[in-house]
């Protein structure tokens, strides 16, 4: 294991080159996020860097994804500071920089396009209805197949580690109420009991 993760820490200058190439491309692509976000253009190769060298050191080492309940993450510790880079690199754009939804002024109504827009997922949305094998289910697969009456959220399964997806819903978890964490944990545990062979 050791072997495999100083190889991907040797393979590390190619993917920064790589990035870098891109990046030009890459900032104009999330320019207009950027903007919406408060993030200057510098500070992208940044984020960029932050989440191949995360993936690098962790590519060869397990989760515990569907086997431990998240907690919410400790603001300032390591997985908070990924998750938080995750969501605003991910999901901020659709569900808010503070997970106020697509239309926080409007959440139950359709748009010009005549669809609902992206659930917040602060304490005002339903996420902490879902269960955690539910949530990663949904970044990983995406979610809502009815592109008709919804943005369809795009699968994230090619482009977040396991250790990345934890992260981002521990983040997404400090938005929520005490109260809501310990309902949504308790529902976690449930369906795993449910759902357990035996």
């Amino acid at each position: 294991m050791m072997h495999s993760s100083r190889s991907s820490i040797q393979n590390l200058p190619k993917l920064l080159t790589e990035i870098r190439h891109s990046s030009r491309r890459l900032v104009l692509l999330l320019q207009p996020t950027l903007k919406k976000l408060k993030i200057r253009q510098t500070s992208i190769l940044s984020i960029i860097v932050t989440i191949v060298i995360t993936t690098a050191c962790t590519a060869d080492s397990s989760t515990a994804l569907g086997t431990t309940i998240i907690d919410p993450a400790t603001p300032g510790s390591q997985s908070y500071e990924l998750g938080q880079t995750v969501y605003n690199m991910q999901c901020a754009t659709c569900h808010g920089a503070n997970g106020e939804g697509q239309f926080p002024d409007a959440p139950l109504e359709k748009d010009l396009t005549g669809r609902y827009g992206a659930p917040p997922h602060d304490e005002t949305g339903h996420t902490w209805h879902h269960d955690d094998d539910l949530l990663v289910q949904i970044i990983k697969e995406g979610g809502m197949g009815d592109p008709v009456n919804f943005y369809v959220m795009p699968a994230l399964d090619s482009v977040l580690s396991d250790a990345e997806v934890e992260a981002v819903i521990a983040y997404i978890k400090t938005m929520w109420t005490p109260e809501q964490v310990a309902t949504q944990q308790e529902r976690t545990r449930l369906v795993r009991e449910q759902n357990s062979p035996g």
